[in-house]
C-alpha cells in the first residue's frame, strides 16, 4: 500500500456513523432456519474449503452444507464447537469445549473425526473452551483462554500467556495473539513477539485481523475500535467519533471494504475509513439483528451467524431490491429516472430517491427513497415522462410530478396510460387509457391540461399503442384486440372487436405492444401481427423465437434485446443483426418475484433494468450477471449401495492427487459383490445465494447411451444393475447456460461366481471332462445297449414260446369251462324237469284220492280200475323228491341241507318253495308248480318269512341266494 494512501486512512477524520444511509439496493438475503441444518440456536464460526463447502462451528458441533444438503458432525463428549481452520488439504481443525481435533473426509465414507487432545501434555489436559483455531507453516494453533496448543509434526507444545490469551488468528500469513497485559503478539521464530505501540489498543479485545494490500493488517476490536498495523507499528483508524457497539466478528469484502457483526445492528458493511455503505438488518431480511460471526465466500456471499439462524446475504449478486417503504412493503408498478432522480410508483403512490453522479450500477448509491407528497391515496399506475415532464396515471386521475410533489392534472377518473399522437418534439395531444374509455390531454404553454373524453365504446382501456398508419390498438385480457379508429376531429372513436375468429389463439390473455416500431400482440401461443391483406392475426415471423411461449408482457430495449413476461417468469430474447435470434435467456433468480397481472419492466441501461415487483421493485445489473456470474461448480456429495444391506461408498470427500486435482485414481475404485446392484446418487453445486440457481445432467457411462436431460434434481438411482464398469458423469448448468466441469465417479460390479474368469475356465474344463465321459459312457450304452438287446432278443423268443403254450393251455381249459358250462346248464334243465315232473306225480296222486271217492258202478268200477292203474304208472315214471333233493343240492352246493340244517321245522314243501325261488321262479310259475293260487303262494311265503325269521326290510329271494 502506498504511503499516501495510509496516511489517507490513517488520518482519515471522517466521522464513523454505523446509523448513516443505505445503498439503495438491498442484497437477496436467505435464512436456513435450525431446523434447517439440523443444529443449535448460535454459530460460532464460518469457513469453506478448496471445493467451494461451507462449515459451520455450532452448538452442536460441526455442520457442513454443499449447496442442497446439510450434514451435522457432534463431537465426541457432543459439546460446543467454537472455531474452524481449514489447511490446503481440506482437513478440518476445529475446537470446542474441552476438545480439539480435526475432521477429514474418506475415500468411501463422509468426514471422520481425530481427537488431538489425548496427546495434549498430562499437566495440561484439563483445558476450557478452544475459542480459535488457526495455522502458520505446518503448525496449527488451538487457543484456549489460558494457553495456546501448537500442533506440530504430531506432537503437541504448549504457549502460556503472562495473564490471559484473549485472541489468536492469522492474516497475510502471519500469525497474532492477544495477551492481556502484552498486548498484540506476533509468533516469530517460535516466539511472541510484542508488536510496536501493541499498548495502543489499552482493554480492547482484538476480534479480528484481515490482510490490507501487501503489507498492512487491518486489526479490529469486538468494542468497534479499528487499528492498522503498518510496518509492524498500529495505529488508530477512524479518529472521529466512535459509536459504542459489540462486534464480535469482522471479513473482508476488498483491500477498502469490509463487513462486520453486530450485536444490534444485524451486518454493516462500510469502508477502512469509517464509512457507512449498506446496513442489512431485520428490516432488510435477517431474521434478528444478533449476528455472532460473519464470513466471506468465494463468490463474495456473506455468511451470518444469527441467533438460531444461518444466513446467507448475496453482497456481490446482479439481483438487489429497491424497498422503497421498508415498513410496509408496496407493490411496484413502474419505474422512471429523470433529473438524477428515481422515481418508483407503488400501489401507495410515488416514491422518489436521489441518485449519485459517477456510480453506474444504481443500487450502489447512496440514499433513501421519500413519497412524494400528493401521490398517495391510491394506486398510482404507470410514470411516463413526455416533453420531459414525468406524468402519472393514478387511480385518481393524472397528476405532474415535480421533484416531491403531485400536482393534479386532471382528476376523478382513474388512469392507466398515456398514448402520444405524435413522435415530434414537443408531443401536442396525447390519449389517455381511464377506467371508463379513452380521455384526451393537451399540451400548451408548457402544461397538459385535459381536453375531454372521447366519445366511443366505454370500456377499461389499460393497454394502447398506435401504428404507423395512426390506427390505436387496445387490448383487453378478458375480451379480445380492440382496433379505435379515431374521427378526423380526435373528439371520438370507433372499435372493432378481433377474437378468437379472428385468428387469435384464444379471445383471452392478449396484450398489445409496439416493439421495435411495429406493433405485436403478445398471446397464450406466442407473438402474433395483424396481416392487413388478410384481415386476420397471424403468427409473427420477425417474433418467431417465441413460438408456443405465453407471454404477457413485452419490451426492448437500446441495444434491441426483447425483456418479456412468460408466467412466472421473466426473460430476454437476444437481439443479433436486428432480428430476435440470438436465444431466450431466463433469470430463475427471480422467478415469480415479478407483479403478476401489472408486469412491468424499464431497462434503463445494460446496468440497470428495473422489474416491478410485489415488494417494490428488483434490479438487474444485466451486464454484470452476463460478466460476473461465478462458473458453475458440482460435487458428487453421497454414493449409496443397496444389496442385503446399504453401505456408504462415497461419502462426498475424493483424496487430492498430487497435482492437488479430485481425479478418482485406479486403486479407488471400488469393486462391488454383485449383490450390491441399487445405487443412490446425490449431488449439489456449492453456488449460494439467489444465483445458486443450477440444473444438472447425469450419465452413466455403461448403463446410460447420453447424457440425461436438464433436470433440478439432486438425486439419481439406479436398481437392477448387471456386472461390469461403470462411470457415473455428472454437470450443472447456470441459468446462461454455462456448464461446469464434470464430476467422473467409477465403480466396479464384479461379476457372481458363477460368472467369473475363473468359474468360466472351470466350466470349460468340467465340460471336457463331461464330452470325455459322455462319449465313453455313449460307447459302453451302446454295448449295454447291444448286448441288452441280445438277451431281450432271446427272452422273446421264449416269451413267445411260452405264450404259444401258454395259450394252447387257455383253448383246453376255455373248451373245459364250455363243457363244464353245458353240462351245467343241462344238469339245470334236468332239474328243473325233475321238478315238473314230481308236480305232476303229485297231482296225479291228487285225481286218484279223487276218484277213489267216487260211487260207481260196476261196469264203471273197471274202467276206474284201468284209470287208477294208468296213474300209478304215471307216478312211477315221476322222480321221487328225494332224488330231486339230491340232485338239486348237488347243482347248488348242498343248499336244501344247509337249509334244513339251519332250519329244521321247515316242511317238504316249505323247502320245495325254497327250491323254486333260489331258482328265480315267479309266484305265478311256482302257484302252477303247486297247483294252486298266486294268493296261496303268497301266503305261503309269508309263512316261511316267519318261519326264517326275517324282518321286513330282508328281500327273501335275496337272503336265500346268500345261503
Amino acid at each position: 500500500m502506498k504511503v499516501c494512501r495510509l496516511l489517507a486512512v490513517l488520518f482519515a477524520v471522517l466521522p464513523y456513523v454505523v446509523f448513516g444511509q443505505n445503498s439503495l439496493g438491498i442484497p437477496p438475503v436467505f435464512n436456513y432456519n435450525k431446523s434447517v441444518f439440523q443444529g443449535g440456536s448460535r454459530t460460532w464460526d464460518i469457513k469453506q474449503d478448496s471445493r467451494g463447502i461451507m462449515y459451520f462451528a455450532n452448538n452442536e458441533g460441526l455442520i457442513t452444507f454443499n449447496g442442497r444438503y446439510w450434514n451435522p458432525y457432534p463431537l465426541p463428549n457432543s459439546t460446543i464447537l467454537r472455531s474452524i481452520f481449514i489447511d490446503e488439504n481440506d482437513r478440518i481443525y476445529v475446537g470446542g469445549q474441552g476438545e480439539f481435533g480435526y475432521f477429514e473426509g474418506g475415500v468411501h465414507t463422509k468426514l471422520s473425526y481425530t481427537s488431538l487432545s489425548g496427546r495434549v501434555p498430562q499437566a495440561y489436559q484439563k483445558f476450557a473452551d478452544i475459542w480459535n483455531t488457526a495455522a502458520t507453516g505446518r503448525s496449527v494453533f488451538f487457543r484456549a483462554t489460558d494457553r495456546i496448543f501448537e500442533w506440530t509434526n504430531g506432537g503437541i507444545t504448549v504457549h502460556t500467556p503472562v495473564s490471559e490469551w484473549l485472541f489468536l488468528g492469522e492474516a497475510a500469513g502471519r500469525l497474532f495473539a492477544q495477551d492481556k497485559n502484552r498486548g498484540l503478539l506476533e509468533f516469530r521464530n517460535k516466539q511472541w513477539v510484542p508488536l510496536n505501540n501493541a499498548n495502543i489498543m489499552e482493554e480492547a479485545i482484538v476480534a479480528s485481523v484481515l490482510p490490507i494490500g501487501t503489507d498492512s493488517v487491518f486489526v479490529a476490536t469486538i468494542t468497534n475500535k479499528n487499528y492498522l498495523l503498518h510496518n509492524n507499528t498500529l495505529q488508530r483508524l477512524n479518529t472521529g467519533p466512535w459509536q459504542d457497539l459489540y462486534t464480535p466478528s469482522f471479513a473482508k469484502l476488498s483491500n477498502n471494504a469490509y463487513v462486520m457483526a453486530t450485536s444490534t445492528d444485524g451486518c454493516v458493511i462500510r469502508t477502512l475509513d469509517g464509512c457507512v455503505i449498506q446496513r442489512i438488518a431485520a428490516a432488510e431480511g435477517l431474521r434478528n439483528t444478533n449476528v455472532t460471526r460473519v464470513f466471506v465466500d468465494r463468490d463474495q456471499n456473506i455468511w451470518a451467524g444469527v441467533d438460531n439462524t444461518i444466513a446467507v446475504i448475496g453482497y456481490n449478486s446482479a439481483v438487489k431490491f429497491f424497498r422503497p417503504n421498508t415498513e410496509n412493503d408496496v407493490t411496484g408498478f413502474s419505474t422512471r429516472i429523470l433529473g438524477n432522480k428515481l422515481y418508483v410508483s407503488s400501489s401507495n403512490g410515488v416514491y422518489v430517491a436521489q441518485l449519485a453522479g459517477g456510480i453506474a450500477d444504481h443500487s450502489l448509491c447512496q440514499g433513501k427513497f421519500s413519497l412524494v407528497n400528493g401521490s398517495d391515496r391510491g394506486e398510482a399506475w404507470r410514470l411516463e415522462e413526455v416533453n420531459g415532464q414525468l406524468i402519472l396515471a393514478h387511480n385518481n386521475g393524472i397528476f405532474l410530478i415535480n421533484d416531491e410533489l403531485a400536482k393534479p392534472v386532471a382528476t376523478g377518473t382513474g388512469s392507466w396510460m398515456f398514448l402520444p399522437l405524435s413522435s415530434g418534439y414537443p408531443i401536442q395531444d396525447m390519449l389517455v387509457g381511464t377506467y371508463y374509455g379513452v380521455d384526451m390531454l393537451r399540451y400548451s404553454n408548457g402544461r397538459f391540461k385535459r381536453a375531454g373524453t372521447l366519445a366511443g365504446q366505454a370500456d377499461s382501456y389499460r393497454f394502447l399503442e398506435r401504428d404507423e398508419d395512426g390506427t390505436i390498438w387496445a387490448s383487453h385480457p378478458y375480451r379480445g384486440i380492440y382496433r379505435l379508429t379515431l374521427s378526423s376531429d380526435s373528439t371520438a372513436y370507433a372499435v372493432r372487436l378481433f377474437t378468437r375468429d379472428d385468428g387469435l389463439p384464444s379471445s383471452y390473455q392478449n396484450f398489445v405492444f409496439r416493439i421495435k416500431n411495429r406493433i405485436v400482440f403478445a398471446t397464450e401461443a406466442g407473438v402474433y401481427e395483424f396481416d392487413r391483406a388478410a384481415g386476420r392475426f397471424m403468427p409473427s415471423q420477425s417474433f418467431a423465437l417465441f413460438a408456443g411461449i405465453p407471454i404477457k408482457y413485452l419490451k426492448d430495449d437500446a441495444d434491441g434485446n426483447v425483456w418479456f413476461c412468460s408466467g412466472k417468469k421473466i426473460g430476454v430474447a437476444k437481439s443479433v443483426a436486428d432480428s430476435i435470434s440470438g436465444g431466450i435467456f431466463y433469470f430463475p433468480e427471480i422467478e415469480g418475484l415479478n407483479t403478476s397481472g401489472f408486469e412491468n419492466i424499464y431497462p434503463y441501461d445494460k446496468s440497470n433494468i428495473y422489474i416491478g415487483s410485489e415488494t417494490g421493485i428488483i434490479h438487474l445489473n444485466y451486464e454484470k450477471y452476463r460478466t460476473n456470474t461465478p462458473h458453475p461448480r458440482v460435487l458428487l456429495s453421497v454414493v449409496n449401495i443397496s444389496g442385503k444391506k446399504d453401505s456408504t461408498i462415497f461419502g462426498g470427500y475424493p483424496s487430492q492427487n498430487s497435482a492437488g486435482s479430485y481425479t478418482q485414481q485406479g486403486l479407488q475404485i471400488p469393486l462391488l459383490h454383485a449383490a450390491f446392484n441399487a445405487f443412490h446418487f446425490e449431488y449439489s453445486s456449492p453456488n449460494y445465494g439467489i444465483q445458486g440457481q443450477i440444473s444438472y445432467s447425469y450419465w452413466l457411462e455403461g448403463y446410460d447411451t447420453k447424457w440425461s436431460a436438464w433436470s433440478t434434481n439432486t438425486e439419481k438411482d439406479y436398481t437392477n444393475l448387471p456386472s461390469g464398469t461403470y462411470t457415473f458423469k455428472l454437470k450443472a448448468r447456470n441459468s446462461l447456460n454455462v456448464e461446469s466441469d464434470p464430476v467422473v465417479y467409477t465403480f466396479v460390479i464384479r461379476p457372481p461366481w458363477y460368472q467369473t474368469k475363473w468359474a468360466i475356465l472351470i466350466y470349460v474344463i468340467v465340460a471336457l471332462i463331461g464330452l470325455y465321459l459322455f462319449i465313453r459312457w455313449q460307447q459302453r450304452a451302446w454295448r449295454l445297449q447291444q448286448n441288452k438287446y441280445e438277451e431281450k432278443l432271446a427272452q422273446l423268443r421264449y416269451i413267445h414260446q411260452l405264450e404259444i403254450e401258454k395259450n394252447e393251455k387257455e383253448i383246453v381249459k376255455l373248451q373245459n369251462e364250455m363243457l363244464e358250462n353245458e353240462v351245467l346248464m343241462k344238469t339245470k334243465e334236468l332239474a328243473n324237469t325233475s321238478m315238473q315232473l314230481m308236480e305232476n306225480t303229485g297231482a296225479l296222486s291228487k285225481v286218484k284220492l279223487e276218484l277213489a271217492k267216487l260211487h260207481l258202478s260196476a261196469e264203471d268200477e273197471s274202467d276206474l280200475k284201468r284209470i287208477t292203474s294208468l296213474l300209478k304208472d304215471i307216478e312211477k315214471n315221476s322222480a321221487n323228491w328225494d332224488q330231486f333233493a339230491t340232485h338239486f343240492d348237488e347243482l347248488n352246493d348242498g343248499f336244501l341241507n344247509r337249509l334244513k340244517a339251519k332250519y329244521p321245522t321247515l316242511s317238504r314243501n316249505d323247502l320245495k318253495v325254497c327250491a323254486y325261488l333260489r331258482l328265480n321262479f315267479s309266484s305265478k310259475q311256482i302257484a302252477q308248480l303247486q297247483n294252486i293260487s298266486v294268493r296261496g303262494v303268497e301266503i305261503h311265503r309269508y309263512r316261511l318269512r316267519k318261519k326264517l325269521g326275517l324282518q321286513t326290510e330282508v328281500p327273501l329271494n335275496e337272503y336265500l341266494a346268500a345261503i
